[in-house]
């Protein structure tokens, strides 16, 4: 008898096509901006693997070799940006590698606690959804204690899937849930596959032993599962449109820019570039921002002399200016060396010399590259609230009845990789209208992966982010609010002209609110509500029987059975393709 493609996989070869699974599909999500479908796979694929070696003498030593595949995977799918990010490619390879391994070992914690206590729970439908639960609480704990936050999970990017609606209800959490429930699907339908079946007639045959009254129930959870996260992407169908800009009587536009002078050969833009430039702007913007780093300032009146100057001839403006300073790592001792810090502080005509507002101080440092140089702040972002006046082609009093005839626009402020934690605004006691988010990225993946997290954040807090990437290769634009929109690959300043609902609605989204804490408790409680409808008595008769009674539903069962005719599977007279030689290791992939 021929060997069947189960048989390959799990008795002849099952290391090499696992391991070579795992790299193909680890070395195409697994880069900075990780995609849905391939990380599923991935996924499933090391669910699948673990289950079957989880009980077997050789587990150590094939778990090392899946380990070593998603390293290497994932290390060559952030080649690109590992290479540019330090004076020496090696040891920039060398340092993405490593944080790889201990991401997948992070990863592969998910996976143990699923085998060993899933499958101890009282319900099926506990038993499916435990490991996306699991799955969620995993990368939230690493996210928090990661130097790069979310950069490096194995979490998709917004674009990649039909979930980013639940961003404002669930934030990341809630995507992590769904990407390994799809995975679990995914592991379940590859496991009945490989384990074939005992004949098709199972499928509408009607029987009383307890086997098959497991089987049925199974069945209906994982039905329940599939249509569950079939209906969650439905939402995504519905296109999300910018507000006009065209009206004053419910929005209000306002013109924003980004601030970047063309890049000279071997030289650097300066202060006078960036005022020369900025001075072009206010005439279209009412905000322009500076990227991270802009200009250099050695002194407190170094600083308030470059904002002196650039208050001259900058019209009705706010200008955002992202600097360094240099402080005392010691400020009891004068004498001491000096650390670098980044900032934002927001400028503006009405302002005097020292008024200037210093926002924002950088909080998460790139590891390597900052970590050693610069000084992080742990002050939060607070919000700061432009009076934007009227628009030319409208009237005062129909602009705003107020007394100065201006309307609130809450701003508050990020920088780079601040926006990779979704804790960046958990501080913020109300909703801001707009993220000022000055960057400087070296790599053109780097630079879309954080422009990723940087609509995330926007869209978890409903607000919209103002993103000036300074980098050779940056992407800068405006997202949120219905605009993903990248505006300028590399230096070139634009401006655009966005709306914001009027009155602006202040309160936080149901994910500030709650936190991570408050998603955790309603995904848990999730798990145990569908535990409580699994005890429900399976109506008696097909196998099936959950499904509709409706005219096509024999004709459904009918290309089940067909399709499970097509596809080469284990029959009664052929031997168990999971072959244990050794006592107690005989267990099914589905468990």
């Amino acid at each position: 008898m021929g060997e069947t493609l189960q048989s390959l996989i799990l008795t002849k070869y099952p290391t090499p096509i696992f391991a070579a699974s795992e790299l193909l599909f680890s070395s195409l999500s697994l880069g900075p901006s990780p995609t849905f479908i391939p990380l599923v796979l991935l996924l499933a694929t090391l669910r699948l693997h673990g289950l079957r070696i989880a009980f077997r003498s050789t587990r150590v030593p094939e778990l090392m070799c899946s380990w070593l595949v998603v390293t290497i995977g994932a290390a060559m799918a952030h080649y690109s940006s590992a290479t540019n990010a330090l004076s020496s490619p090696t040891m920039s390879f060398v340092a993405v590698g490593v944080m790889s391994a201990i991401t997948y070992v992070c990863a592969i914690f998910a996976f143990y606690m699923d085998i060993c206590f899933s499958r101890r729970l009282p319900t099926i439908w506990a038993q499916i959804t435990f490991f996306p639960v699991v799955w969620a609480m995993t990368w939230s704990a690493i996210s928090h204690i990661s130097p790069v936050g979310r950069l490096l999970n194995w979490s998709p990017v917004s674009t990649s899937h039909p979930y980013g609606w639940l961003l404002p209800y669930t934030g990341p959490a809630g995507i992590d849930f769904a990407v390994a429930a799809c995975a679990a699907l995914c592991t379940e339908a590859a496991a009945i596959w490989l384990m074939g079946s005992n004949g098709e007639e199972q499928l509408v045959t009607s029987t009383s032993s307890v086997d098959q009254v497991s089987s049925k129930r199974r069945s209906r959870n994982l039905l329940t599962v599939g249509i569950l996260l079939a209906a969650l992407a439905l939402p995504s169908l519905h296109v999300s449109l910018p507000l006009r800009i065209d009206t004053a009587f419910d929005v209000s536009p306002l013109g924003v820019a980004c601030a970047l002078p063309p890049l000279r050969k071997g030289s650097h833009p300066v202060l006078s570039d960036f005022i020369a430039e900025t001075r072009k702007l206010t005439s279209l913007a009412k905000v322009v921002l500076w990227p991270e780093s802009a200009v250099v300032f050695h002194s407190q009146e170094e600083r308030e002399d470059a904002f002196e100057l650039l208050r001259k001839d900058i019209q009705q403006s706010l200008i955002g200016v992202a600097f360094e300073e240099f402080v005392l790592e010691d400020p009891s001792d004068p004498s001491g060396s000096r650390m670098k810090r980044n900032g934002l502080a927001l400028v503006n005509h009405e302002q005097k010399r020292g008024d200037e507002i210093v926002q924002y101080y950088k909080r998460n440092l790139v590891p390597f590259t900052e970590s050693f140089s610069a000084v992080p702040s742990a002050e939060p972002p607070s919000i700061y609230t432009l009076e934007l006046g009227p628009p030319k082609w409208t009237t005062k009093p129909e602009w705003s009845s107020t007394p100065n005839h201006t309307r609130p626009i809450a701003i508050t402020s990020s920088i780079c990789l601040d926006l990779a934690f979704s804790s960046a605004f958990s501080s913020l006691d109300s909703r801001p209208a707009l993220i000022l988010a000055p960057a400087r990225t070296w790599d053109s993946t780097v630079g879309l992966a954080m422009w990723e997290q940087a609509k995330s954040r926007a869209n978890e807090i409903g607000s919209m982010v103002l993103w000036c990437d300074g980098g050779a290769t940056g992407v800068s634009g405006v997202g949120g609010g219905g605009i993903s929109e990248i505006m300028q690959v590399g230096a070139g300043s634009w401006t655009r002209t966005i709306g914001l609902q009027f009155p602006f609605d202040q309160q936080r989204t149901l994910y500030a609110i709650i936190g991570e804490t408050g998603v955790f408790v309603f995904l848990v409680a999730i798990m145990v509500v569908g535990s409580v409808a699994s005890y429900l008595p399976a109506l008696p008769g097909y196998a099936f029987s959950y499904l509709p009674v409706l005219p096509g539903r024999h004709a459904f069962l009918g290309i089940v059975s067909a399709l499970r005719r097509l596809i080469p599977g284990r029959r009664a007279d052929q031997a168990n393709l999971i072959d244990f030689t050794e006592s107690g290791e005989r267990q099914s992939l589905l468990g």
